[in-house]
């Protein structure tokens, strides 16, 4: 396992470390079952505070990229049955066939990202807009009701004709 820390870099250490396991782990350069170095030999290796190494492992386990128990290694955390939903991890596992397909395909990261951040700016969230509005419902105990951008743009006096100080500040 390949890992690089930039003790320069704005993002914490146990953060560059947990992200870059996690990248070993998307694109299968560390496998399913596979151990990880114990607290001790990683941050030995890498010239870190075992602390560090500690925080980025419970992330990882708290995020189920990492099982383990007290007094074992970690190891990656096995990949779930086709088909058998369990929760978010089974979110990570459909995210890793993807990327793993795409690069059997010769499909950069890059390209990748791109696309799926494209695909996700061109179509919203459908119940983003309803729990909004319930939620802004359960605040002002009124009826609301929700509407497009482009509806939302056409309007022109959303304020009563009184009341200018809001406008003016923006």
């Amino acid at each position: 396992m390949e890992i690089r820390i930039d003790k320069k870099s704005e993002m914490p250490v146990w953060q560059q470390l947990a992200e870059q396991i996690t990248f070993s782990i998307a694109t299968e350069k560390l496998k399913p079952g596979e151990a990880l170095p114990s607290v001790r030999e990683l941050s030995r290796r890498l010239k870190i505070h075992r602390n560090t190494v500690s925080q980025a492992y419970r992330d990882l386990k708290r995020r189920s990229w990492l099982v383990g128990r007290r007094g074992s290694r970690v190891a990656v955390r096995e990949r779930s049955q086709p088909g058998h939903r369990t929760g978010t991890s089974d979110l990570d596992d459909l995210i890793n066939a993807t990327i793993h397909l795409a690069r059997e395909r010769g499909y950069s990261l890059r390209e990748l990202r791109e696309r799926v951040k494209g695909r996700l700016l061109a179509q919203p969230p459908v119940g983003l807009r309803l729990l909004l509005q319930e939620e802004i419902r359960s605040v002002l105990d009124r009826p609301i009701d929700g509407c497009s951008t482009e509806e939302l743009a056409a309007v022109t006096n959303l304020l009563p004709s009184t009341d200018t100080s809001v406008v003016g500040s923006m």
